[in-house]
């Protein structure tokens, strides 16, 4: 093996009945020899050690895909073994309510899964119509029992932006 010692061993110290010591080796090129085989067993030994830790990271990787991936294919058979006995449609359909007004169902006085998409529903209560906005905004989301009950709170911001309401203003429609 290449050492330090080694290198030593072999230097020459020549006296020439001078009054200096010249120190000189004729294995210099021994000694840079031990030095580039050094250098690249370290970085070997440094690649194998980064490869050896990719390696364990993409398998702890590859192993979660594989359980996630089975969780997800036992969830679709799963749903499917449910689907397949059930109907599609139901054979009667229930309308659906917003709000609280379930005992107008059967007369159909009730709001509409209509009138809330087409934004006429308060969407604080489901029952009634907006009829109402705030100031500063102009936001007009809710019934105007529903904007005074917002209103009347310690908070007083208005439902969509969140902006502090100074004033409640009633709409009148014809």
């Amino acid at each position: 093996m290449c050492s330090i010692q080694n290198a030593m061993s072999q230097l020459n110290l020549h006296h020439d009945n001078s009054q200096s010591i010249s120190l000189s080796s004729k294995d210099e090129d021994l000694v840079e020899w031990c030095d580039a085989l050094n250098f690249f067993a370290r970085l070997a030994a440094y690649i194998a050690i980064l490869a050896v830790m990719v390696l364990v990271v993409l398998l702890i990787l590859k192993y979660l895909t594989e359980l996630d991936n089975e969780s997800d294919n036992l969830e679709v058979t799963r749903s499917v073994t449910v689907s397949e006995t059930d109907r599609l449609w139901p054979e009667k359909t229930e309308p659906m309510t917003y709000g609280t007004c379930e005992d107008d169902v059967e007369t159909g006085s009730c709001s509409s899964g209509e009138d809330l998409y087409d934004a006429r529903i308060c969407v604080i209560c489901y029952d009634e119509q907006r009829n109402c906005f705030f100031v500063p905004c102009g936001h007009c989301a809710t019934c105007y029992e529903c904007a005074l009950r917002i209103y009347d709170e310690e908070n007083k911001v208005c439902p969509v932006c969140r902006r502090i309401i100074g004033k409640v203003r009633k709409l009148f429609a014809p």
